[in-house]
């Protein structure tokens, strides 16, 4: 489960760190709102504005800014708000912007500016470890290769814990440590960090930048956490409930019963399996196209399922071409004829765009006569296979005859 940076800084309030003082926005409004709720609390009129999506590299995007007005607060905040954001780690669209973050201006308060450091902890199944990587030079070049030697690791056994002299290890080769203020807050927050890791069930806890400031605290401006999906079952009677409001980006839907992944090409699938999933997008490559999304229906879908996970392929507005390959073991062929047709029939006024959109469908399995001639019975553009072959063929015609067009 990927984080949201506020979430992150929720996380590590809750383990007693401090984070500089900030509240999220949805409306430009809501912003300008907050900005007052800053001044009053910090006397910094210095906001800094981060645009909530799941990827790195939103400083060099333009998903952070630093405001000095509340005109500039309004102006920014409506600029990213509703607006696709792209970086390098994001897809060629990018992730919708839905939620800011704004935030007092720790800079400002510092006469020289700080260095800013990298600090993580994620774990190494190979050596069976927790591993503390971090760096001098963080900030936005911390990817670049001129960065490598400068990045230290540290083994941490699970059983034993972090230990004072690997704590006082990371402090020097960060520079942090030079007085003994600084090496007792150093001690306090990486022991809090460790803390916050372990207890949230943690793959990742990133860091970046972490600052000293010139009164020797030491502070975390943005946080990247990433939590194990095994462990979710805990948060609800713990700590974690504002995590079930956490909203993927643009890639995913909300509140379905099956995987579904967004990919770059056109051709749709819909498949049973994640074995069956995989070969089928594997076919559509061999064949010249590129698979449009992942998606995984299960093994014991029934017709609901079935219907939502075709209204969601007539979403896809990427889509040329829809490729249902269904092995029906325990789900029945018919079952999936008569949800592809009800979530066509639903759907077809809503996304009149797709009424010639060809569908081709490969049904082997219990009731696959029957499922054939519900089928062929349809008003659907359906092109009815027999083997992957044939299907592969079928998606070569059609590729050919969109290009002619």
């Amino acid at each position: 489960m990927n984080l949201y940076e506020y979430q992150g800084r929720e996380l590590l309030k809750y383990f007693s760190i401090h984070v500089p003082f900030g509240m999220v926005a949805s409306s430009p409004e809501e912003a300008v709102k907050i900005a007052e709720i800053i001044f009053k609390k910090t006397k910094k009129k210095s906001f800094v504005i981060k645009a909530q999506i799941h990827a790195g590299g939103r400083g060099k995007a333009g998903g952070i800014k630093k405001v000095q007005t509340l005109d500039d607060v309004y102006k920014e905040s409506k600029n990213m708000l509703g607006k696709f954001l792209k970086t390098h780690q994001t897809n060629k669209k990018g992730f919708l912007v839905k939620k800011i973050l704004l935030s007092e201006d720790i800079y400002i308060s510092e006469p020289s500016y700080p260095k800013e450091h990298y600090l993580s902890i994620l774990v190494n199944r190979e050596k069976e470890k927790n591993i503390i990587l971090y760096s001098k030079k963080g900030g936005i070049n911390i990817e670049s290769s001129s960065n490598d030697k400068k990045t230290y690791q540290e083994s941490i056994d699970p059983l034993i814990g972090l230990q004072m002299f690997q704590i006082r290890k990371i402090g020097y080769n960060l520079g942090i440590i030079n007085n003994n203020e600084s090496l007792k807050n150093f001690q306090i927050f990486m022991k809090l960090f460790y803390k916050a890791y372990c207890c949230s069930d943690a793959l990742l806890l990133e860091i970046n930048p972490l600052i000293k400031t010139l009164n020797n605290k030491i502070i975390p401006l943005d946080v990247k956490c990433i939590l194990d999906d095994n462990a979710v079952f805990r948060y609800k009677k713990k700590y974690y409930n504002f995590l079930y409001n956490n909203k993927e980006d643009d890639d995913t839907y909300e509140n379905i019963p099956f995987n579904f992944l967004r990919l770059e090409g056109n051709i749709g699938c819909m498949v049973n399996g994640a074995g069956l999933a995989m070969a089928t997008m594997d076919m559509i490559k061999s064949c010249g196209g590129l698979p449009a999304n992942f998606l995984d229906i299960g093994g014991s879908a029934d017709k609901i399922r079935v219907e939502q996970a075709f209204s969601i392929l007539l979403q896809e507005k990427s889509i040329k071409a829809i490729l249902i390959n269904i092995f029906g073991g325990i789900v029945r062929c018919d079952t999936v004829a008569l949800g592809i047709i009800s979530s066509y029939q639903k759907n077809i006024k809503k996304y009149f765009f797709r009424n010639k959109m060809p569908l081709i469908v490969r049904l082997k399995g219990t009731n696959e006569n029957k499922a054939k001639k519900i089928l062929e019975n349809s008003s659907l553009s359906i092109y009815y296979t027999n083997s992957l072959e044939e299907s592969a063929n079928k998606i070569k015609e059609i590729m050919i005859e969109q290009k002619d067009d």
